[in-house]
């Protein structure tokens, strides 16, 4: 405990809670080392000292907005901090430490900072003001030692289709920071919890080393795959995980209902191609109407009806249990489709019933009669980003708001429910793409043709991203694949649909966090901040009569951030308790000799020697 904590001071403890203080030293951790010489700091200051408490973690909330001459306050925060899975950043919590000091009028202001030193967190400098920076005392609570680590710094998952249905590749990327040999280091693969497989990888000191698993999973839904390397003292790197929901192993059933003879004009043409392109794992596979049988519809993720003239009672049936046990169902309109006998078939799938074929305009070199139909062709109005399915889409909708439609299919008017909504309409305001929830499933029904019968649109840049997020959405997979892994402390955007009342995450230790949208035209997104555990994290919803529908497209997982896997130290230069006064801080003031105390010297000295003269004169 430093002797300049004696002093009557304003000061401000900056405890270092990030992911590397977890490191274990012998039967505690860093960070525990570094609360208990921070309790004792605080326990010898006077009682006239006016404190504070900052967390160095990135994103941590102060304790404190004020100084406060409240020991006992100070104490109890420092007792109910815990150590984050985030990484530092000693430049905010500096910046932080010295506002807090700002406020003061005290001579002698000062910042204890308790870490290790590690180089990580300081890659933006000190945050100490140019003029005036508070003094900083740094406790390094490793006491200069240095440790030595081994990570797993990535893992990622790609399908092998060649491997069937579930096949995957995991690839993990592990590093060295101990400058030793690791030999055969073993690597485990788990999925959901379970050792599934073991491997070896010769690992260079202080270099970096890959290795592959092939896997194949079972089941539908997702999955929760790590890989683990054996324990060291830092246990947070020695595993990472990806959150898989099979969108390469997706199955789907295209059902023609208009084949033609040419390849480029028969109904799945342009609607398959965009599929095999947009989602390449995708197994596809094209039936006519009358070789689909009910059994055959247990087995695909989704079922695309593409102008089928008149689905039987029977396909109906089985599409209902279907849908309705988690199996996404697509719909396209056309000149075959008989809506009488939709609309009694099809009446609990269908989000609105079929009314009447509205002609917009004649197509391209065709014409009305005698006479040349100038009327323009409908387009679509201005796009919502904000629905999941079309957040990939710029906010002018290039690709989409171009394609013209000339035929499309109104829809009846139905009561309202939160079950269904419109995603994208015409200009005229009419619904081009509606959609349902039915049971655990998806119907999405799309009111004109998916080749040029009625509409370019499959000739736009913007149809095969539509298909493509169309078929992930209807089987619950996530289009926002980059945004599933994050980095502890990094921000996760989770986004209401239809009229979901509420969204609900469940956090790797099982404790749940609740966002709540008090009305249907409020905000659609909500910002989920609190990432500080590793781990798996689920999101489910709950409609307006009380119904938790999960929502496996938004789950995502959070990992370590890599940064704090590195134990390298940070520069003796770039201290903060050794670069203030060049970092252009006021430098310490100069000693002053007053010049009237010379003046004042030389008067006495001559009144001195006047005296000694008058003396020897009257001596003489």
């Amino acid at each position: 405990v430093p002797v300049a904590s004696l002093d009557a001071q304003s000061a401000v403890i900056v405890l270092d809670d990030s992911a590397s203080m977890s490191r274990r030293t012998g039967l505690t951790t860093l960070f525990e080392r570094a609360r208990d010489r921070a309790r004792r700091l605080l326990r010898q200051f006077p009682t006239d000292v006016d404190l504070a408490l900052v967390l160095a973690s990135q994103g941590s909330s102060p304790p404190f907005t004020e100084l406060t001459p409240e020991r006992s306050r100070v104490l109890e925060s420092l007792e109910s901090a815990r150590c984050s899975a985030r990484p530092a950043d000693f430049a905010a919590a500096l910046r932080m430490a010295s506002l807090l000091l700002s406020g003061s009028s005290r001579s002698k202001r000062r910042i204890y900072l308790f870490t290790v030193l590690q180089a990580t967190g300081w890659e933006a400098g000190t945050g100490l003001p140019s003029q005036g920076a508070p003094e900083v005392i740094i406790h390094d609570v490793s006491d200069g030692t240095p440790w030595k680590n081994r990570a797993v710094l990535d893992i990622s998952v790609v399908p092998v289709p060649e491997a069937g249905n579930g096949g995957v590749a995991v690839d993990v990327e592990l590093a060295d920071f101990s400058g030793e040999q690791a030999g055969a280091l073993v690597v485990a693969l788990k999925v959901d919890g379970q050792v599934v497989a073991k491997g070896f990888v010769d690992l260079p000191a202080g270099g970096r080393a890959h290795k592959r698993f092939l896997h194949t999973l079972s089941g539908e839904g997702s999955h929760d795959v790590q890989a683990e390397i054996e324990s060291d003292a830092f246990t947070m790197d020695d595993h990472r995980v990806a959150h898989v929901e099979l969108a390469h192993s997706m199955r789907v059933l295209v059902v023609n209902g208009d084949p033609r003879t040419a390849r480029n004009e028969d109904e799945p043409f342009f609607f398959v191609s965009a599929l095999r392109h947009g989602l390449p794992g995708a197994s596809v596979t094209v039936k006519l109407a009358d070789d689909v049988s009910p059994d055959s519809l247990a087995g695909p993720t989704l079922v695309a009806l593409l102008n089928l003239a008149q689905p039987s009672e029977s396909l109906a049936s089985a599409l209902l249990r279907s849908t309705s046990a988690g199996s996404g169902l697509f719909i396209s309109v056309g000149d075959r489709v008989d809506p009488l006998v939709w609309n009694q078939r099809m009446s609990k799938l269908l989000p609105q019933p079929l009314g009447l074929v509205r002609t917009a305009s004649a197509l391209p070199g065709q014409h009305a009669g005698e006479v040349i139909d100038e009327r323009p062709a409908e387009r679509l109005a201005p796009i919502d980003r904000s629905h999941p399915l079309l957040t990939h889409f710029t906010e002018r909708g290039e690709g989409l708001l171009s394609a013209r439609f000339f035929k499309y299919m109104l829809l009846d008017p139905t009561p309202e429910s939160p079950e269904r909504s419109a995603i994208l309409h015409y200009e005229s305001g009419a619904p081009a793409l509606v959609e349902k929830r039915v049971g655990k499933g998806r119907v999405m029904l799309l009111t004109t043709t998916v080749d040029r019968e009625w509409t370019d649109l499959p000739i736009r840049p913007g149809f095969l991203p539509l298909v493509r997020e169309t078929a992930r959405r209807l089987v619950g997979i996530s289009g926002d694949e980059e945004n599933a892994s994050l980095r502890a402390g990094e921000n996760r955007p989770l986004t209401f649909s239809g009229y979901e009342q509420r969204l609900e995450v469940v956090r790797p230790d099982g404790s749940v966090w609740v966002a709540r949208r008090e009305r249907a035209d409020a905000a659609r997104t909500v910002l989920y901040s609190e990432t500080d555990a590793l781990g798996t994290y689920r999101v489910r919803a709950v409609t307006a009569d009380g119904a938790i529908v999960p929502r496996p497209e938004l789950n995502f997982v959070v990992n370590l951030d890599t940064r704090e896997s590195n134990p390298a130290r940070l520069d003796h230069n770039q201290r903060p308790d050794r670069s203030v006064v060049s970092a252009g801080s006021a430098p310490r003031p100069k000693h002053r000799i007053e010049l009237w105390h010379g003046l004042a010297a030389a008067m006495m000295i001559l009144l001195l020697c006047e005296s000694l003269l008058s003396l020897r004169r009257r001596a003489a």
